[in-house]
This record gives C-alpha cells, structure tokens and sequence, in this order.
C-alpha cells in the first residue's frame, strides 16, 4: 500500500512533467522555424540537418524549459504569499467564500509538495544542462541562466517555508498576560 505523501507527489508530478515534454517538442520545432534550420521527423526523433543549428535549438528549447519551470514556482510561491490558509487575510477569505473559490485556499502540505516537485525538475534540468554545456550540446550562458533562476527560486522558497515556519512557532507559544483587577469601595 501506498502512503498518502508518495501518492499525493505522484500526482503532483504529472502536470510540470506533461509540460517540459510539451514545451521539449513544440520548442524544438518553433525554433528551428524561426532560425529556418532544416530538420526531419522520423524514427529517430528530430534530425537537425547541422551540428550548429543543433546547439541552437537545443539551447533555446532547454531556456524554454527552465524559464517555464521558474514561472511555476513564481506561482506556486505567489499561491503561498496570498492564498495559503495560514495568513490568508479575512476579507480575501470572505470574497473567495463569497464567489465560491474556496478551493484556491490552499494548506502548507499542498503548496510545499508542489514546489518541491517542481524545483526537483528544476535542479534536474539545471543538472542536465550542465552537461549538455559541459559536451557543448547547448550554450553556457543557458547553464548560466538556469543557474541564476534555480538558485533565485530555491532561496524564494526557503524564505517562504522559514517564514511559515516562524508563524507556527510564534502560534504555539503561550501568550497569556496577567490582568489585576481593583474593585474601589
């Protein structure tokens, strides 16, 4: 039997795979267009007809990747500062209540397992474009770029689980105050 956590990342998995896959084939072919570099489609895959054309529209297909995977995570951490249900504030409730979107509001467990799975194929694409630089199958400045953004995006998150952090240690402590109470004659 499955646990509740691994089939709850599995299914948060699939929608940013679907859409590198998706982003992989349409940029590989909307690029070569627009840079007129000849390619075929058989059953090879994509055959590009030089090795320059090649390092092109595979650096600009991989910045594709990376950039939508950074915007995913932009959304997911604007998902937090807004509509997480730890600070989301009362009259945004009561509007979303009202317009029945309830289902925006979202819980620590749904936020945080969505943008650690997407900032997995972040460090993944990072990983791989390394090497892809590192072989010269792609630009550097792609590896470069896609450094920048992982690292931007992994601080962001980091600073929105340690503040979210912070307001649960600063909820659980016991804020009683003394009040004396004089009655005069």
């Amino acid at each position: 039997m499955f646990s509740r956590i691994l089939i709850k990342l599995i299914d948060q998995s699939i929608v940013p795979a679907i859409m590198l896959v998706t982003a992989r084939i349409i940029s590989l072919v909307l690029v070569a267009r627009y840079f007129g570099i000849e390619y075929t489609v058989g059953s090879q895959g994509i055959v590009y007809s030089d090795a320059g054309g090649y390092v092109l529209v595979n650096s600009y297909s991989v910045f594709i990747m990376v950039v939508l995977l950074s915007v995913g995570i932009m959304y997911i951490l604007l998902k937090a500062l807004l509509f997480h249900e730890t600070h989301i504030a009362p009259h945004l409730t009561a509007r979303l209540f009202s317009l029945k979107l309830s289902s925006v509001i979202q819980n620590s467990f749904d936020l945080y397992s969505q943008g650690s799975i997407w900032l997995s194929y972040l460090y993944l694409i990072l990983l791989t474009s390394g090497v892809m630089a590192y072989y010269g199958l792609i630009y550097t400045w792609v590896f470069y770029v896609s450094l920048i953004l992982t690292i931007l995006t992994s601080v962001l998150f980091v600073f929105d689980v340690e503040n979210e952090l912070d307001l649960h240690k600063g909820s659980t402590t016991d804020k009683t105050e003394e009040f004396i109470l004089e009655f005069k004659e």
